[in-house]
């Protein structure tokens, strides 16, 4: 890959729609559009629409977009046509494109250019992902404070504390006629890792919230045969997936559906009955479905009067659940009260007669989270972003156990400039000695 190169690809899905954006980035840019133009294009941030050429013959008439540098999403000069919509078209445009220069750019490659351009950060690109692939509204929201970089504030702050307790420390070992740094003693530069491991526990506690929520709540269907445990998936999910009879034993096997609410998504899991029976086949879904209650997050433990397992109801009542009354058209008020008193947790519904409006209610209140927007730290959604703050977490932890076990503070400096390290990719930033020197100098005045 060369990043001197000018790359092209289409920013909208190739298919038969009203608009195609081809998108190009890359000093070269503006000249290899002017190739298909009669009436060439300016350079300055400009829309203007032109005819599209391949030779003599004119291919498509196009609004087009330029972006000076330093002012396009990736910080090169950038163009944008948006032509007409057909896959036949689209090609011919970019084929004619990359045979007058252009490089096809490499998947991810434009939102490479703008975290090494410093227009993004690693998670202001990772949120262009998920703003894209979210499943819910918080999802959405999320996505979309930690793309503008809303949060990126405490980011700067926890590395801001962090070169102020590096270069103190530095201080005290390159200089040490300056015996009065303030913050250089074992104790407070205890102190001061403490609340740095606090901020970055806050951090990965609201990562970890964020994810259980948006990546899914594993929701397990469990019951005995016939209490209604695939009509209640389908009239949770709107659609009929799960077969339906009348028959014990119709389900053998899981059957999974996704229900997104506003603020987090359930992974649905409708199990087989849970019965003895002979069938070899229905066997090994009955050991499925116990199988799965330990790697839940959530089970809804279907019952019918007279059809209450207590065997089941005793494997699952430590686990987060919800017992949901079925077939409540065929109950009466007493009855209903009466079952009801016997569990603490319980909803009725009548799945048959999609009436789950009690159930839909009480996995909100469980699992409503948008208290989540409110929080005032970065919310990491990439798995490697949260290993990278584990490992902060870890070399905190590193760091005071070394001072606790009387290790010279050198030493502790080599776990901070890794910490340090870290935050600076994701931040997108690379002079980390740079910082520290500056900051030795111009706080602590040295050489006046």
């Amino acid at each position: 890959m060369n990043l001197n190169d000018t790359i092209v690809a289409c920013a909208t899905k190739v298919s038969r729609q009203a608009i195609s954006i081809i998108r190009l980035s890359g000093e070269q840019a503006i000249e290899i559009v002017n190739k298909l133009l009669i009436k060439k294009i300016d350079a300055n941030n400009k829309m203007q629409v032109r005819k599209i050429y391949d030779g003599n013959d004119i291919i498509d008439e196009s609004l087009i977009l330029t972006f000076a540098q330093g002012k396009s999403f990736t910080g090169e000069v950038v163009v944008e046509i948006q032509c007409h919509g057909g896959i036949l078209l689209t090609n011919k445009i970019i084929a004619l494109l990359i045979s007058h220069g252009a490089r096809p750019a490499l998947p991810g490659e434009f939102s490479q250019r703008a975290y090494l351009n410093g227009k993004i950060n690693l998670l202001q690109a990772e949120s262009i992902n998920n703003l894209i692939d979210s499943k819910n509204e918080l999802a959405l929201k999320v996505s979309a404070m930690n793309l503008e970089g809303r949060n990126n504030k405490s980011l700067l702050i926890i590395k801001e504390n962090l070169i102020d307790l590096i270069s103190k420390i530095q201080t005290s070992i390159d200089y040490p006629d300056y015996d009065d740094v303030e913050g250089s003693s074992s104790e407070e530069i205890s102190s001061e890792l403490i609340i740095l491991k606090n901020e970055v526990t806050k951090i990965l506690e609201a990562s970890k919230r964020f994810n259980f929520l948006n990546s899914g709540i594993n929701t397990l269907i469990l019951g005995e045969t016939n209490v209604g445990k695939s009509s209640l998936l389908n009239s949770l999910i709107s659609e009929e997936k799960a077969i339906v009879t009348d028959i014990e034993g119709t389900t053998r096997d899981i059957v999974e559906g996704q229900l997104n609410f506003e603020n987090f998504t359930l992974n649905l899991i409708d199990t087989a009955g849970i019965r003895n029976t002979k069938d070899e086949v229905e066997k090994i879904g009955i050991e499925k479905s116990i199988s799965l209650i330990n790697s839940s997050n959530l089970i809804l433990f279907v019952i019918n009067k007279g059809k209450i397992n207590n065997e089941i109801y005793e494997k699952i009542k430590d686990k987060k659940h919800i017992v949901v009354l079925n077939k409540s058209e065929l109950l009466g008020v007493e009855e209903t009260k009466e079952i009801k008193n016997k569990f603490p947790n319980l909803v009725s519904v009548s799945a048959i007669n999609n009436d789950i409006k009690e159930l839909i209610d009480k996995i909100e209140d469980e699992f409503n989270n948008d208290n989540l927007l409110e929080v005032e730290v970065p919310i990491l959604s990439n798995a490697f972003h949260i290993e990278m703050f584990k490992n902060i977490l870890t070399l905190l932890e590193n760091s005071l156990n070394n001072i606790e076990s009387g290790f010279t503070t050198d030493l502790i400096n080599v776990d901070l400039y890794e910490i340090l390290k870290i935050l600076n990719n994701l931040l997108g930033i690379y002079d980390a000695d740079e910082e520290v020197i500056d900051t030795i100098f111009r706080k602590y005045c040295l050489g006046k």
